[in-house]
């Protein structure tokens, strides 16, 4: 891997408390927002959407058939998110009928609804300006009208082979005059034990794709979490119609890029939120000597 977090500055903005769950944060202009898990009825996990003051800016709740859980916000700008929504059959809870992507306006707190739904689980598109980058694997950019404005199939297999299937995670960011996104993996060792890993995109300013670093960016290490905490964590997650999956997991959702750090706030083991900072210039240094696959 290009980096440890072992070697960088981590910054645990909230975690697990015995109560809620935090993590898998998203930042923009001074504002942070989390995803919030809690049990339902004690037999299964669902999540909310809260801000740093734990506000709840979208909250699960059930209509006439649906129990809905709001999971993994991202800011799109200062109004607006994007948001996966996790549909369940009120009837029988343990059945996800799928989850749906939406953007949420947070002043008018209205959602927009959009007609792709093309997986079961439809996660982590990319808004940039008018754009959506929308999958990965192959790599798909669709305008505002949901209409595919580009779609190539890009040599994914060395990586995979390593690190599993790749999905998009984080927003596009700069650094340097290069355009970069991160994406993310990850490897099953064993039914309830996986591993992620986390890769670096580079891109041409339209967002068409030039190539990936041949190494991970991180690796997900159980390690760089408090042991007490994870088994916690653990326990609480065992409920009736949950069993308890022990991830080793960085996952980013997003990155802001200031005058000294690239800072990317992520979910770490799934028992917190947190801010890996990487200085600039040491990401400029490293990645100019790491070798990409072209694409």
């Amino acid at each position: 891997m290009i980096f440890d977090l072992k070697d960088l500055d981590i910054e645990i903005l909230k975690k697990f408390d015995g109560e809620y769950n935090y993590f898998n944060p998203s930042h923009f202009n001074g504002r942070t927002i989390y995803r919030r898990e809690s049990k339902f009825e004690g037999r299964l996990l669902v999540s909310d959407i809260v801000d740093d003051q734990d506000i709840v800016l979208l909250q699960h709740h059930t209509d006439d058939n649906f129990l809905w859980s709001y999971e993994d916000a991202r800011f799109i700008n200062d109004n607006d998110i994007s948001v996966c929504c996790c549909k369940r059959d009120k009837h029988d809870i343990e059945k996800i009928i799928n989850v749906e992507y939406k953007k949420y306006n947070l002043t008018t707190k209205e959602f927009t609804h959009f007609k792709t739904q093309n997986a079961h689980f439809e996660k982590h598109w990319q808004f940039y300006n008018d754009k959506i980058i929308y999958h990965i694997n192959p790599y798909t950019i669709i305008d505002s009208n949901e209409n595919i404005i580009y779609k190539k199939e890009i040599n994914l297999q060395p990586w995979i082979k390593k690190y599993g299937n790749p999905g998009l995670s984080t927003n596009v960011f700069e650094v340097d005059g290069i355009k970069y996104l991160l994406f993310h993996s990850y490897v099953w060792f064993s039914r309830l034990n996986f591993k992620y890993f986390i890769g670096l995109l580079r891109l041409n300013d339209d967002l068409s794709p030039v190539g990936y670093a041949y190494k991970p960016l991180f690796e997900a290490n159980r390690e760089y979490s408090d042991n007490t905490l994870l088994n916690d964590l653990w326990n609480w997650r065992k409920t009736e119609l949950c069993e308890t999956v022990k991830y080793e997991v960085i996952f980013p959702m997003n990155v802001v890029v200031d005058d000294t750090y690239i800072n990317i706030y992520s979910g770490l083991n799934d028992c917190s939120a947190v801010n890996i900072k990487i200085v600039k210039q040491l990401f400029i240094d490293k990645i100019k000597n790491e070798p990409f696959i072209l694409l």
